[in-house]
């Protein structure tokens, strides 16, 4: 199921925030497998979604605000590795100069991922 998450016409931080939001949810979708799957593999991309979730909130405005926009309403997606290519997709809408610094180890964590669990 291929699905567009990517918004339009967002600058850079509005791009970290829905990155945010579908690395959370991709890790939300992975451990609901893991519960019910005895693979070790969806742990494994559970914690590594974990991680890249928290540094793309490190990464926001206001981070250390208990509210932020990435707890809004995520994709429907249930499939984590599609949101994770999703989040991969948004990381290329803006040059990494007009992100904020840390962005490209957030990438790469993403296409780590990525590399590791993408069939």
């Amino acid at each position: 199921m291929s699905a567009d998450h990517r918004p339009t016409d967002l600058d850079a931080a509005d791009s970290l925030v829905a990155i945010a939001r579908l690395l959370a949810r991709a890790s939300d979708m992975a451990w609901d497998q893991a519960a019910t799957n005895p693979d070790p593999v969806l742990r494994f991309l559970g914690l590594g979604l974990d991680l890249a979730t928290s540094q793309a909130l490190e990464l926001l405005p206001g981070s250390t605000d208990t509210g932020t926009d990435a707890d809004e309403p995520a994709p429907v997606e249930t499939d984590p590795l599609e949101l994770l290519r999703a989040a991969e997709e948004l990381t290329r809408l803006h040059p990494i100069e007009d992100s904020p610094p840390g962005t490209s180890q957030l990438i790469a964590a993403i296409c780590d991922l990525l590399n590791e669990h993408a069939p």
